[in-house]
């Protein structure tokens, strides 16, 4: 019996760009042509200024931990039981939750320095994970 995969995230034209600049090893976010303001998720418009025009901006992968939760009752496989699910404030501003990895649950602090890495989930999905600052 061949191996659960991970659920995949539901694409479409307004974050197809989002998965594209992960699989190129990047983290990256629509930043308003407009106005400048970064958002996340995608949006097909500015919330700020209402603009429609918008174009990626990578990010530098620097984050602080804002919160987070251990989940215990996985909802199938291949989630492990205690797998940690974050929200991570990138140094630029935007918000984004993944997985937190390589840390144990007792050593989690909020406000912690985070590094949004770029991981091969298996050979079709490529996302965000966090791991703790050097």
């Amino acid at each position: 019996m061949s191996e659960a995969l991970r659920p995949r995230p539901p694409v479409n034209r307004d974050n197809a760009f989002f998965f594209d600049e992960l699989n190129a090893g990047r983290i990256s976010v629509q930043c308003c042509d407009s106005c400048a303001e970064l958002r996340h998720p995608p949006v097909p418009m500015c919330p700020a200024c209402h603009s429609l025009a918008w174009s990626a901006r990578t990010m530098s992968g620097a984050g602080e931990l804002i919160s987070f939760v251990v989940m215990h009752h996985p909802v199938r496989p291949p989630f492990q039981d205690g797998y940690i699910v974050a929200l991570v404030e990138l140094a630029e501003g935007p918000r984004l939750v993944m997985n937190l990895e390589e840390i144990e649950e007792d050593h989690i602090e909020i406000g912690m320095k985070i590094h949004v890495a770029v991981r091969a989930v298996d050979a079709e999905l490529v996302l965000p994970v966090a791991v703790p600052a050097q």
